[in-house]
């Protein structure tokens, strides 16, 4: 796990790719050039021209793949990036040669024929491997997301399959239907199919990757009313801005927060929750807040819930920025989404 975390590191991957390469170029010079002498300084002298002339290289091609490429090959905007492609790397090979004779490079030794003389067919060989090797680092990055993701859909599932099994929570619904069949018994039967519903949804939302997002805002809804029914001096808040037509979001997502803030918000006289959510385009902003008993609380909170919920934004590569603390008897989650899926 560490080497895969080293790999995904932008700097701290190229800075080997950098090591590795300098230090193959030298190794071939080294062997194949009879005027490299260690004691008269060349030694090191050939170490900086070979720098001198890969780095224009390989700049251009980091500018080439995380430009070009990204944002106008993966765009699906091909007439544009084969134009500029083309462009580029013929303004590169022009401007390479006058790079060369700015660093004076061109003398009669065999380092200076390797790096002095811009060969065509050497550039777009190069060009051609780095975009390749570009390829596959997609490649790989993709499998290990895509593994990764494998391994916490399982997790996530089986976790999900425990809280729908939960002992404690099907005891309470239980004798909550039990205690209003007794005093309201013409309202049991909705009852009784708002909880079906809430176990239905979980149990087949934790077989998808993606849900719609209004399906995920309607359990919350629906979550909250059975919660409001099974406890009367609960106060909910919700407010519900933005269009959330054709988004996608991984299940249960919101579920863990809002259990939270119910369990916490409970054991105050007043238990209050508030909570919004804002679509804009792509982007979802989702805050939540609830009240606390700051002295003689009976819970313990281990922050996993917390924890799994940053679990998933990491393995989802979802794009966010989640910020909680606790103040005045309140504790406020914010939790900002940005480029969300949406169905093709």
């Amino acid at each position: 796990m560490n080497i895969i975390r080293l790999y995904q590191n932008f700097w701290i991957r190229n800075s080997i790719i950098i090591v590795v390469c300098l230090l193959v170029i030298f190794g071939c010079v080294y062997d194949t050039d009879p005027e490299i002498d260690e004691t008269n300084g060349q030694f090191l002298w050939t170490f900086v021209k070979i720098s001198r002339g890969f780095f224009p290289l390989y700049i251009a091609m980091i500018f080439s793949n995380m430009v070009l490429v990204r944002k106008l090959l993966f765009q699906k905007k091909y007439t544009l990036f084969i134009a500029f492609f083309l462009l580029y790397w013929t303004l590169y090979y022009i401007g390479i040669q006058y790079y060369y004779d700015f660093v004076h490079m061109r003398s009669e030794t065999l380092l200076a024929v390797q790096l002095g003389k811009v060969s065509l067919l050497l550039t777009v060989i190069a060009i051609s491997n780095g975009t390749a090797l570009y390829f596959l680092h997609l490649w790989i990055l993709r499998n290990i997301s895509e593994s990764r993701k494998a391994q916490m859909n399982i997790e996530t599932e089986l976790s999900f399959l425990k809280q729908q099994l939960n002992p404690h929570f099907l005891l309470n619904a239980m004798n909550n239907l039990y205690g209003e069949s007794l005093s309201e018994p013409e309202s049991v039967p909705d009852r009784i199919l708002n909880l079906s519903d809430l176990l239905r949804y979980q149990i087949e939302a934790t077989k998808k990757n993606l849900v719609p997002l209004q399906d995920e805002m309607d359990f919350v809804k629906r979550y909250l009313a059975y919660c409001s029914f099974s406890n009367e001096r609960l106060e909910v808040h919700q407010e519900y801005i933005g269009e959330t037509d054709g988004i996608e979001i991984p299940p249960l997502f919101f579920l863990p927060l809002v259990e939270n803030a119910v369990k916490f918000s409970r054991e105050t006289l007043q238990p209050q929750i508030r909570f919004e959510f804002e679509v804009s385009g792509k982007n979802l902003s989702f805050s939540i807040e609830n009240n606390f008993l700051e002295v003689g609380s009976r819970l313990n909170g281990t922050g996993i819930g917390l924890g799994n919920l940053e679990r998933r934004l990491e393995v989802y590569g979802l794009k966010h920025e989640l910020v909680y603390g606790k103040e005045n008897g309140l504790f406020t989650i914010k939790l900002q989404l940005w480029e969300l899926h949406t169905v093709a």
